[in-house]
């Protein structure tokens, strides 16, 4: 008896079925099945009825493998992309006056700093070798930034 258990528990195996899916014509229901609808493989029936999606069984996979780190191209050309726009926001900030009205420019000038705070941010993580390059660069504007906050609280 105990052999006749074991060979049938080795012996059986998971049944895998296709599922059809499909609406019914009468009902209008969404009809799911493990057989295919009257219609299904006939030509001559199926111009008149409604379309069947077969829905093929995938048997359960390993778990996703974990994202892989940019290729080499796409993270140079990531990092440039970020370069341009930490350039494009370095100038903007650079090109303010030291007389900017801070509270008349509205959440705009935030926005910005914001934008650049997170691009700053992602190239350094990209790319922590020019960190200390877009530090040197971003002193300038600081001051001006400084300055303008500065004459807009003196007021």
């Amino acid at each position: 008896m105990r052999s006749f258990l074991l060979i049938a528990t080795i012996a059986t195996t998971p049944a895998y079925a296709d599922l059809y899916r499909w609406v019914d014509p009468q009902t209008g229901s969404v009809k799911f099945s493990s057989y295919p609808p009257p219609w299904f493989g006939q030509p001559a029936l199926e111009l008149y009825a409604p379309a069947t999606e077969v829905v093929v069984y995938r048997p359960p996979g390993a778990p996703k493998p974990a994202p892989e780190a940019p290729k080499p191209s796409t993270a140079s050309a990531i990092i440039a992309a970020l370069e341009t726009r930490f350039a494009s926001l370095t100038q903007f900030f650079s090109a303010l006056p030291s007389t900017t009205d801070f509270s008349r420019a509205g959440s705009g000038i935030q926005q910005q700093l914001e934008a650049y705070q997170a691009v700053a941010a992602e190239l350094d993580r990209l790319d922590p070798a020019g960190a200390a390059r877009r530090r040197q660069q971003e002193a300038g504007f600081i001051e001006t930034l400084r300055r303008g906050l500065e004459a807009q609280f003196k007021k």
